[in-house]
């Protein structure tokens, strides 16, 4: 095959040729960790060199979707030893029925995500008096 063209069926059965896109960004999911505690959850995500203008964070239902493009470093050299960097992560999590993602709260500081999703009013914890 074609290391420029990529040949395709189309619904109808003819053959289509489509040209690739060489800017394509090639993602990967970021290493993230999640702490559930008496208020929520805290979610941290590790995105080395990603800027805050380069990173997109959004609610849709009960998913939280983050999606960033990382700064490519300037090299003139080839790589001879090693995996590439990645040019862009992108992670989709489910949130738990009990979340608030309405009221979420993000900080982006030394290529550290920091999430804070609070629990619902409704499934907080809270004390019952007795009468």
């Amino acid at each position: 095959m074609n290391t420029d063209t990529t040949c395709c069926q189309t619904d109808g059965g003819n053959a289509a040729v489509a040209e690739r896109n060489e800017t394509t960004v090639r993602y990967t999911e970021p290493v993230w960790n999640a702490d559930r505690h008496d208020q929520g959850v805290d979610l941290e995500v590790t995105l080395p060199g990603v800027a805050k203008e380069a990173l997109s964070l959004e609610v849709h239902g009960q998913h939280l979707q983050l999606e960033a493009q990382r700064k490519s470093p300037e090299s003139s050299g080839k790589l001879i030893y090693g995996q590439p960097s990645p040019e862009g992560y992108r992670l989709k999590l489910r949130l738990g029925d009990t979340l608030d993602g309405a009221a979420l709260k993000a900080n982006l500081e030394n290529g550290i995500l920091r999430v804070s999703i609070p629990l619902l009013e409704s499934a907080q914890p809270r004390k019952v008096e007795i009468n």
